[in-house]
């Protein structure tokens, strides 16, 4: 079941972020359909989610239709990281001023991959990364995976979050490294400032 945290958004707007994100992100609704049990704030929640939704709306819109079936972004407090896989360098470029002409957003992580070559294999070599590393991390003593984004292109990972301490973070990196498959992990999560009173 899809819960939406209490955000306010329309809900043609729900239903396009659940349609776009379920055809372009392997690891599935976790961006949007986010738990109130995460770190994130409400209002950082209801910010990433209407980042999304603005970049979804961009890509089904005439003049980036062409990257929708070949980029995934997750946003987490207000950055955004960008992988897939595109033909031409220039389409790395487009999918950065995609995410630039989006309001709100702090930073822009472009980890695109330029290539011709990624199979039907190599997709689903990722999706079972991606699935894997859902089911063990969540598995994991003291992880709270809810508050990391991965996906896996090629077999390399890329990771966003924020851990609460180095350790977890240490922890989370080392299920990834030792996953079946995975090639290479590209670390960009950090640690969260502890609460102040």
């Amino acid at each position: 079941m899809v819960t939406f945290c209490r955000i306010t958004l329309p809900f043609a707007a729900a239903v396009i972020i659940v349609l776009t994100t379920s055809c372009t992100q392997p690891t599935g609704l976790v961006n949007v359909a986010s738990s109130p049990v995460e770190d994130r704030s409400l209002k950082t929640l209801h910010d990433d989610a209407a980042i999304t939704l603005d970049i979804n709306e961009t890509l089904i819109g005439e003049k980036y239709s062409d990257l929708f079936a070949e980029i995934s972004t997750d946003v987490y407090e207000n950055i955004v990281m960008i992988t897939g896989t595109v033909k031409f360098p220039q389409n790395k470029q487009r999918a950065t001023r995609l995410v630039q002409s989006v309001q709100n957003v702090k930073r822009i992580i472009n980890e695109l991959q330029v290539t011709d070559d990624y199979s039907p294999r190599a997709a689903a070599n990722d999706l079972w990364i991606e699935t894997k590393l859902k089911v063990k991390l969540l598995g994991t003593k003291d992880i709270r995976s809810i508050n990391y984004r991965w996906r896996s292109v090629k077999g390399v990972v890329y990771l966003i979050g924020a851990g609460r301490s180095r350790q977890e973070i240490s922890k989370v990196l080392t299920v990834i490294r030792q996953t079946e498959k995975v090639k290479k992990v590209v670390n960009h999560t950090w640690i969260r400032p502890p609460k102040t009173m």
